[in-house]
């Protein structure tokens, strides 16, 4: 059994943050635009992905 020490916290500042939010957001958009385009294989990523597509719905 290894001996782990407890995580430390770190702040991450808020500029990184920010980055790391803007980047994830771009990826999703394109992964989105990609099975937009390609059916075939949004139907491959399963329940998950077609949640990822369907219009929210208007109240």
């Amino acid at each position: 059994m290894s001996d782990s020490k407890p995580a430390q916290r770190q702040v991450i500042p808020e500029e990184i943050l920010l980055a790391r939010l803007a980047q994830s957001d771009e990826m999703r958009e394109f992964f989105i635009q990609m099975w937009i385009q390609n059916p075939q294989l949004a139907k491959q990523g399963g329940a998950r992905v077609r949640e990822l597509l369907t219009p929210l719905e208007s109240k």
